[in-house]
Formats: structure tokens, sequence, C-alpha cells
């Protein structure tokens, strides 16, 4: 059988009475941290009004909400729409061992079927789990065999195209084969390179947007009698040939519909790349516990071991004065000195006006960074070590090295600091937000299995 037969088979048979509770829990989470993300994306996203603007210009009248906007589309913008506000921010959940942001490659697109359909929570719940499985294991895929490391896709969105179709086919109730034509239609939209993380734009947050309008367009299209491929992953020109010459970890693949691995993504504490959490979280550690006056910093010392580190370290000029809110978040020396400086890290901390901030540059001017072999981990791929000494004028040195951040499947985030986390990104929303509403979001969502239609759920998030 082919892996697109497969994959349809899978997705149309999982229903929400088949899901094991862990991952109805990580489901249920990563919607409402994606939501969350939309919600400060319309608000503090940078270029989604541009986005969002289309649905006027193109004439897109429809019933789908683009949360925060106040306003509504037809599914396949409201889809662009919404998953342009999804990373926008880069506040979004990540699986550190697929190389993958999953669910905003797949809650957007959820969240917009599932409003047209009226479904039920349960359904939702099903849809993401189906999604967020089928790109984690598709990361697996392509990053495990060593030949592949070193290529420039961007998988969110290059593999993100497959499960925003797959959550969408799921909505729309698309049998196998239906689900599998819309596989087949979607790979011919699949694509995205880390161009997006190399010049450090705008368009890097907006990425979201590609795959779920493909995903929303391709199930639409299937389920108005549009045949797809029947070949798309393992055909002589299908997705594992031409995209990675033939080379991927069928393994990734076993025990589909039995285990699911959105169970395994970790939900991020703080709004900028998972690769500098580490060092995050031992700077802000080091300077809330020994009282660091970032005046008093002679050197800041960021230790790494992996070239995906390094990546937010050089250009060197470039992370020490980010160009722009992505380019900051993507920056290690910048996000230390935020930890250094205010000890904290939160989405109003990346503005335009920090970019200018003289004590957080002071802080970037003064950042080193070492090779460090001990900082090598099994423990993840990406969720890697990190290590950050700070040296002061007074000769005092201070060093902490953190393993698990906080999130990750080893070190879970609790429901009440998710809670927590909705509410500081909901009041970024581009419409103010009051707390009822906020309270009545954050409820639907812990209880989404007892909704009976989403779409009550999208109009408190319009």
């Amino acid at each position: 059988m082919d892996l697109g037969s497969m994959f349809a088979r899978t997705i149309v048979d999982t229903n929400y009475d088949r899901l094991p509770d862990e991952v109805v829990e990580a489901s249920k989470m990563a919607i409402l941290d994606t939501l969350g993300c939309m919600l400060a994306g319309s608000g503090a996203g940078e270029g989604v009004e541009g986005v969002v603007g289309l649905l006027d210009t193109l004439g897109g009248a429809g019933t789908c909400t683009v949360v925060g906007f106040g306003k509504r589309g037809n599914e396949v913008l409201a889809a662009m729409a919404n998953g342009s506000l999804a990373h926008s921010i880069d506040y979004d959940d990540a699986h550190d061992d697929a190389f993958v942001h999953p669910s905003a490659s797949v809650v957007p697109a959820a969240l917009t079927v599932g409003e047209s359909m009226s479904a039920s929570g349960k359904d939702l719940i099903a849809a993401v789990a189906v999604g967020n499985d089928l790109i984690c294991r598709l990361g697996f895929a392509v990053s495990n065999p060593q030949e592949n490391e070193g290529l420039l896709w961007m998988l969110p969105v290059l593999l993100g195209t497959f499960s925003a179709t797959a959550a969408s086919a799921k909505l729309l109730g698309l049998n196998a084969e239906e689900t599998e034509n819309a596989l087949g239609i979607a790979y011919n939209r699949a694509g995205g390179t880390k161009e997006l993380v190399i010049e450090s734009g705008a368009l890097r947050g907006l990425y979201g947007m590609f795959p779920n309008m493909t995903g929303v367009l391709s199930a639409l299209l299937a389920k108005n009698g549009v045949p797809g491929l029947k070949e798309t992953f393992g055909g002589k020109a299908g997705f594992f040939s031409v995209y990675y010459d033939g080379v991927f970890d069928q393994s990734a693949f076993a025990d589909m519909g039995e285990r699911f691995e959105g169970a395994g993504v970790s939900i991020k504490p703080w709004p900028c790349c998972r690769f500098t959490n580490s060092h995050v979280d031992a700077a802000l550690g080091l300077a809330k516990d020994n009282d660091i006056d970032a005046t008093a910093v002679e050197r800041v010392t960021l230790y790494y071991a992996a070239d995906d580190v390094k990546r937010c370290l050089e250009p060197e000029d470039a992370r020490k004065n980010p160009p722009s809110i992505p380019g900051a978040k993507l920056s290690l020396p910048f996000t230390v000195a935020q930890a250094i400086a205010y000890r904290k890290i939160e989405i109003g901390d990346f503005s335009l006006e920090a970019l200018k901030d003289p004590l957080l540059l002071d802080l970037c001017s003064k950042t080193v960074y070492e090779y460090d072999e001990s900082l090598k981990s099994t423990l993840s791929k990406t969720m890697l070590p990190g290590k950050v000494r700070i040296d002061l004028e007074d000769g005092r040195v201070f060093e902490r090295r953190v393993d698990a951040v906080y999130g990750h499947p080893k070190n879970r985030m609790q429901w009440s600091d998710l809670a927590r986390k909705f509410r500081d990104c909901a009041s970024y929303a581009r419409h103010a937000m009051d707390d009822e509403t906020v309270e009545a979001i954050i409820d639907a969502v812990r209880h989404l299995e007892d909704v009976d239609d989403v779409s009550r759920l999208m109009e408190l998030a319009k």
C-alpha cells in the first residue's frame, strides 16, 4: 500500500473514542496554545494586516471567523488569514525531535473548517490529533536519516501542507479515496525553504498561511470531486524522491493510528526561537537567583554544541543588532540580554523600541560564544542543553546549565500555566477582550469534548 493510501485510511479510521487520554489532553492544549498565539498575532504580529486585508480585496465573503479581527471570510481565505497569525510572534508549540512547529500548520485550518462544518469539540480534537501526528511522523521520516542533514527545506511549511490537509479532510468527513486525493492535490503546492529563516524578515512569522490555506483548499477540491495523485509519497516523482532523493525513515510510520506523536509536542514558555530556550532559561535563573545588575555585566558567554544553536549566534552582527522583531526572536544574544536585563521574556518585550534599547544592545555587544562538547545530548534533537556564564565587573562569576526546558514532554507544562500564557496572549489581541470572554475560551477548550459546536468557540475568539 502506498503511504498516501495508508495515511488516508488512518485519518478516516481515527476518531475521538480511539484516542488515548494523553493524546486528547495534548490536542486540547495544542488548540488553546495555538489559539492564544493567533489572538496575540492579531495585535502584535508583524505583517498580518497585509494578509488579512486580502479578504476584502479579493471579495472573500463567508462565514469563517478570522481570529482577533472581527471579520469573516470563506474557508480558504480565512484559513490563510488565521494561518498567518499562528506563528507570527514565534510562540507556538514545537516537536523537538521532528524539527517542526506542528500546531501552527494544523490548528488554524482545523478551527476554520470546524467552524464551517459546525463540528463538535470531539471532532476538532480528532482532527488536530491526526494532523499533528502526520506532520511529526513526516518530520521524523525526513530528519532521521543522516544523509538528509543540511538540507534547507522549511519543514513546518513543506510538511505542514499535508498535515493541514489531513485535519481539513477529517473535519469535512472525506472518505479514504477523497482523503488520498486531497493529499495528492496538496503535494502540487508543497514547498518552502529555510531562506525564510536566513533572511529573518516578517515572512518568517507569516509562513503558517501557506500550509493552512493549501490544506483547506486541497480538501475542498477533493470533496468537490477533483482527483489527486495516487503515488504522492512513493512515486517516481513523488514527495520523498523529489525532495529527499528517496532517502527517508520508513519506521517513522510504524504503529500509525495507534500511537500519536502529538503527545510529544513541547509548549513554548517564551515567545522566541526554540533554539534559544535553554539559554534563556539559564539566564533567567541566574539573573533572578543572584539579583544580577545588567549594567554591571562585563561579559556574557553562551556555550553551545549544535549548529542549529549556532545559527542563532551568526551572522554575528545581525544577531547582536537584530534588524527586525522576528530577527530578535531568533537571536541568542538578544533574548539572553532580555532575560538578564529585565528578568522576563514576554510578548511585549519584542518591539521596535526594544531593538533600539541601549541596555540590551550593550549586553549584546558584551556577548561571546564558545563550543562546548559536554552540551552534546541525546535527550532531544532540537531541545538542546544550553549553558550561560555571566562575568561581572567586580569579579564575580555565575554559570548555569539547563537541559529540559519547561514545556518539554520531560518537563510538561501544566494547564494552569498554559491558561496564564493564554491570558497574556489574549491581552495583545487586536480588539480588547474582557476577562469573561478570555476565561470562557479557556474553559471551553479545557472541556472541549463537551462542546457540541466549534462555532461557539470561534465566536468568542472573533
